[in-house]
């Protein structure tokens, strides 16, 4: 067990950061380039972006594992709270770190510093705050493209698929097939159970199921046997209209039923099984009935299906199945209902804002009613060709989808105006001009690297932005300053970057010792 104390801490666990943070500023940006990763007993990969890197980083010794460790969760919170901005996140926890420990240098003591470093980060994010403004149609071009590392072609086709999806609408990013890229638009309530048997088909290939203006029976558990579906079928028969029963599971007995009466007597009623798995199948469930108009049957809910009344089913204009989808359009729920329901979700996304998975279960949940789900499948020469291209993408639709919260103009630049702003907050004393100086060159790293990345000196550009009007930026791409206006960010990508560097330096600097076993 090694022991460390005071300096020699700090030093240890400063190294470890300063690895990770080396190796993202080299990537970031549209002439960032790769860090390549050689593992064992498969292909290296070549990874780009804060996140993919500090996951990959894994070093052995007193400080640097827990320093490189730090750095790994840091970017973990960001990627889930913000969905991007990894990179910036990392760079400026770095250069907060190093401020404090000079902050500590300077004779002032780590309380003083971590308070000096919280409130100022709060006066910061104000200033930027006050720059947000709404998002328009080049601001989302220019967002994916710089996103995607310059690509123009990955970025246009994720601007396209988040114009055809809609404001509230989820695109989904998938690898293809091919070389070529495809995108896919699903309006209405799309989910990905499909087609139990051709034996339900309604084209002579036996592949495709379509219901025009069906019943629809919404079952909360499995159906057993023949006694469960004797009721339906005899309302079916007596109705002429078609019927899509959605349930658990189908016993052998139900489905040979199904079938038989298909067969023989005519019968229009379809089977599908009940989407999502665990507790997001009785949401599911609950939002088909909200959007069909259906009352949920099943004993959980206090009904069973002897009970069964024509008012209970749901209504909805088509319903299409394939073998791997099924689509309800056109559903007859109350608008009221809808709008009520849709509310709820709403709520559930923000408070689920720190779990990324249930987040964008609630986020699809929500396109289903209000917009489409765009899945969009990213071709590739070779799979190193694919999987880079898709990463790409990724990340540029991560980047739109936090644009949401308005655009901030300026890009990296933003960074370095709003502390040149915030100095007016700071106190007229010694602590307030440290930390002035550590804010200063902390907001000043990302466009360093970017600016470092492309061959230009970042420091001067930096101290160019510094001394210049509020409404200028260096664009990378062109090597030369550019309107503010032409460079936006998305707010919640820098704020949420920013917020968890200061949160970081401000725990990190009250390291007074380590145990490394």
């Amino acid at each position: 067990m090694i022991v460390q104390c005071g300096e020699n801490a700090r030093l240890s666990l400063m190294h470890g950061i300063d690895l990770v943070a080396d190796l993202v500023a080299t990537t970031i940006g549209p002439a960032g380039r790769a860090v390549l990763s050689a593992r064992n007993h498969t292909a290296p990969v070549l990874l780009r972006g804060g996140n993919a890197i500090a996951n990959e980083v894994v070093v052995e010794g007193p400080g640097l594992r827990a320093g490189s460790i730090a750095m790994r969760q840091l970017a973990s919170d960001v990627q889930a709270t913000a969905g991007d901005g990894t990179s910036t996140a990392l760079l400026l926890a770095r250069a907060l770190f190093h401020g404090a420990s000079y902050g500590i240098h300077c004779g002032f003591s780590p309380v003083a510093v971590r308070q000096g470093i919280i409130s100022h980060g709060e006066h910061v994010l104000a200033e930027l705050a006050m720059a947000t403004r709404p998002v328009t149609d080049g601001d989302a071009l220019g967002i994916a493209v710089r996103a995607a590392g310059g690509d123009s072609d990955i970025g246009r086709i994720v601007q396209a698929a988040f114009v055809e999806a809609g404001p509230e609408g989820v695109v989904q990013v998938e690898a293809g097939h091919g070389r070529e890229d495809d995108l896919d638009l699903r309006r209405g309530m799309t989910f990905t159970q499909g087609l139990l048997s051709a034996n339900f088909a309604t084209d002579p290939a036996g592949q495709v199921v379509e219901l025009n203006k069906p019943l629809i029976l919404l079952h909360q558990g499995p159906i057993d046997g023949f006694t469960d579906i004797a009721r339906i079928l005899e309302m079916i028969a007596q109705s002429g209209k078609e019927l899509l029963i959605v349930a658990d599971r189908f016993a052998p007995e139900a489905m040979a039923t199904l079938v038989a009466n298909r067969q023989t007597q005519g019968f229009r009623v379809t089977p599908m099984l009940a989407p999502g798995v665990g507790p997001w199948r009785a949401l599911l469930l609950e939002d088909m009935a909200v959007a069909t108009g259906a009352t949920l049957v099943g004993a959980t809910v206090g009904t069973a299906l002897r009970q069964l009344r024509p008012d209970m089913l749901g209504r909805a204009d088509l319903v299409t199945m394939t073998r791997q989808s099924t689509a309800v359009i056109g559903g007859k729920g109350e608008k009221s209902g809808i709008l009520a329901h849709c509310d709820g979700i709403r709520l559930a996304i923000k408070r689920e804002r720190y779990l990324a998975h249930d987040r964008e279960q609630h986020q699809q949940r929500l396109a289903r009613f209000q917009a489409g789900v765009a899945r969009l499948r990213i071709g590739g020469d070779t799979p190193t060709v694919l999987a880079s291209r898709q990463a790409r993408a990724t990340s540029a639709a991560a980047a739109l989808r936090a644009t949401s919260g308005g655009v901030i103009p300026g890009g990296a630049a933003a960074l370095i105006h709003a502390g040149r702003r915030s100095v007016r907050f700071l106190p007229k004393d010694d602590l307030g001009r440290v930390t002035g100086v550590i804010f200063a060159r902390a907001l000043a790293a990302p466009m360093a690297a970017l600016v470092e990345n492309c061959g230009e000196d970042g420091r001067a550009v930096c101290h160019r932005l510094e001394m210049g009007a509020e409404n200028q930026s260096y664009d990378v791409e062109s090597r030369c300053a550019a309107d503010a206006d032409h460079l936006a960010i998305p707010a919640s990508i820098l704020t949420g970057a920013l917020r968890a560097a200061c949160a970081f330096a401000a725990n990190m600097i009250g390291v007074e010792a380590s145990v490394t076993k």
